[in-house]
């Protein structure tokens, strides 16, 4: 009876998956390269060229965080009651990796930049390192932080499962994401050849 169940539920799943993800993703399917600027600071760009509005990539993040949930209530057979209690939690903490990871991209900037210079004292390439280092560690705190409050909300194989989960949807997002990229750039390189 719940193999019956979960099986309508997953199509469904699916289908809502790739309407939204077909519908958005054309937001992130600009190709990468030299002229495209990295970070939380690169603009993300229309089937024109113009970049879209903040609000437009935070409706589609929205989006794939509500796709996770379903997911995550399925693949780790949530109740209501648990599901309250988790997603909270797991947003508390993508919210804050998301300032580290960003944080973490300006650090290895200023690195560079501060390696690119032979002129560069020691200490100035001391102080870099110390804030790589800083933010690597703040970065393992802030999981074992995460872990340590699922323990109140998950069992051990609950836990296991979302480790597991996790990085399998980022697997899959960036693979949705980048075959999206493929095929906005294809067209306009056959267009190119075209032309000449």
């Amino acid at each position: 009876m719940k193999g019956n169940i979960r099986l309508p539920l997953m199509v469904s799943t699916l289908v809502t998956v790739l309407l939204i993800l077909g519908f958005g993703l054309h937001c992130f399917s600009q190709p990468t390269g030299e002229g495209r600027p990295r970070g939380s600071e690169a603009p993300v760009l229309g089937s024109d060229g113009s970049p879209q509005p903040f609000e437009k990539r935070e409706k589609i993040r929205k989006r794939i965080e509500l796709i996770r949930m379903w997911k995550l209530t399925e693949e780790l057979d949530l109740t209501e009651e648990t599901g309250a209690r988790l997603f909270p939690i797991l947003h508390k903490y993508d919210e804050k990796w998301v300032k580290l990871k960003e944080e973490g991209r300006s650090i290895m900037k200023e690195l560079r930049k501060v390696l690119k210079d032979e002129a560069t004292p020691d200490e100035e390439i001391e102080a870099s390192m110390e804030k790589v280092e800083k933010n690597a560690l703040a970065a393992s705190d802030l999981l074992r932080q995460r872990h340590e409050e699922l323990k109140g909300v998950l069992s051990p194989r609950q836990r296991a499962k979302l480790i597991l989960f996790q990085r399998r949807f980022q697997r899959e997002i960036r693979k949705i994401i980048a075959e999206a990229r493929e095929r906005k750039v294809r067209p306009r390189r056959n267009d190119r050849l075209r032309k000449d």
